[in-house]
């Protein structure tokens, strides 16, 4: 049978080299697949409809070159399908958070020299609502600071190039009144943040230093029920040495399963993946092992 790939591009990209990363690595593959088809976006959900042909279609698998966003329309483009693709991606966005639990260069070359096309591995991801996410959803300023924190400043300082973002943000924070039931435990109260996560980071911050991974079955939830800004900041000093679970204003817990809604008439949006969600109310449950990504060699799943 002819193995096929398709390869989505985000042309824009990479400083607008996402086209001719593509064309590297549709290079590279061209000695390992019989058809190479690359498809080029032009617009929002054009990832995620190439991504639905790709199954209907039944290649072999399917690679990204783009951002986050990129790969997050096509988790949701096969996510919902009978056939799924191995899925692969090279990280040319501006942050590539996702990437980052991988340890995915961003440099072209090595990142072909490190593809292993003969390992995949079978990873959770999420649904809220009718929306996939292969990361996380929450909502709350801090997100938008970490994941808003570019690929230079993070190469740079390490985890302390959040901090300026971070601390902008603080002040700006609102709480919500809301209810939280999963198939674990649950909340009632006022929250500034609320983390449903896949793993038990986003980028290279590490929220516990909890065993977590993309395979284990379960949901990493964080709650900060305070909103003063110390008690944010206590929050930030946590996140960056991964030792939220010891904090006084968080409350975590595991599950596979919850439901988050609003207590008051207040609109409260989510973010998916770096993405605009829903409003609550969310409905938000864990897919076990649903999707097989390529991992680059010798790397672990976080």
């Amino acid at each position: 049978m002819m193995r096929k790939v398709m390869i989505i591009v985000n042309p824009g990209s990479g400083d607008n080299q996402g086209e001719e990363y593509g064309k590297q690595l549709a290079d590279f593959l061209n000695g390992k697949f019989d058809q190479v088809d690359i498809k080029k976006t032009e617009g929002d959900n054009d990832a995620l409809k190439f991504a639905q042909e790709a199954c209907q279609d039944h290649y072999d698998s399917l690679f990204t070159v783009g951002g986050d966003g990129t790969i997050n329309e096509a988790v949701n483009g096969i996510a919902g399908q009978d056939y799924r693709p191995t899925l692969g991606f090279f990280p040319a966005g501006t942050n590539n958070t996702f990437a980052q639990l991988f340890n995915i260069s961003e440099d072209i070359d090595q990142y072909i020299e490190d593809l292993d096309l003969e390992e995949s591995h079978s990873l959770d991801i999420g649904r809220c609502n009718d929306q996939y996410f292969n990361y996380y959803v929450c909502f709350g300023k801090l997100i938008e600071a970490t994941t808003g924190t570019s690929s230079e400043e993070k190469s740079q300082f390490g985890s302390f190039a959040y901090l300026k973002n971070i601390l902008s943000a603080l002040p700006k924070d609102d709480t919500h009144p809301i209810k939280i039931v999963s198939d674990s435990e649950s909340f009632e109260g006022q929250a500034s943040h609320v983390f449903v996560l896949l793993t038990n980071q986003v980028g290279n911050l590490v929220f516990s230093n909890e065993q977590s991974n993309l395979q284990d079955g379960q949901f990493q939830v964080y709650i900060l029920t305070d909103e003063s800004t110390g008690a944010k900041l206590s929050a930030l000093k946590d996140i960056l040495f991964g030792q939220l679970e010891d904090n006084d204003s968080i409350k975590s817990f595991a599950c596979s399963k919850l439901t988050i809604t609003n207590s008051d008439d207040n609109e409260t949006q989510v973010d998916i993946d770096g993405n605009d969600g829903p409003y609550l109310p969310c409905e938000i449950e864990l897919l076990p092992k649903h999707i097989n990504f390529y991992v680059p060699k010798t790397q672990a799943v976080q």
